[in-house]
């Protein structure tokens, strides 16, 4: 499978809200960069979030021996697939709760940024 550029760029920025460790304030500004770079809207972005990478990495938050440093982008193109972009709810239980938190963390980062019109 091809996957571009712009949607692996988004997998890696999304991947690291699953990681095992404490999300520091730095990790969801780096996010929120990545996220605006990529050129996909926030509804794109929230879809490829629950749709594509959430249903893969989850176990990664649900392990007594996660992965804390991340994941190759071998890894993520051989794991994570490109689904249709269509509008997506949150995960149910505490692990779709804590990726809700860490995402409204990176949406307000990236509100915060945008001009003023």
């Amino acid at each position: 499978m091809n996957v571009d550029s712009r949607r692996l760029k988004a997998w890696q920025a999304l991947s690291q809200l699953f990681l095992d460790t404490e999300v520091e304030q730095a990790t969801f500004d780096h996010v929120a960069k990545e996220i605006q770079e990529s050129g996909y809207t926030l509804s794109e972005v929230h879809s490829i979030l629950w749709l594509e990478v959430f249903p893969v990495l989850q176990v990664n938050l649900k392990s007594v021996a996660g992965e804390w440093v991340g994941w190759p982008d071998d890894w993520l193109l051989k794991y994570i697939s490109v689904r249709e972009l269509a509008p997506a709810k949150p995960a149910k239980g505490w692990v779709g709760d804590e990726i809700t938190k860490c995402w409204e963390q990176v949406l307000r980062r990236i509100e915060y940024s945008r001009p003023c019109e």
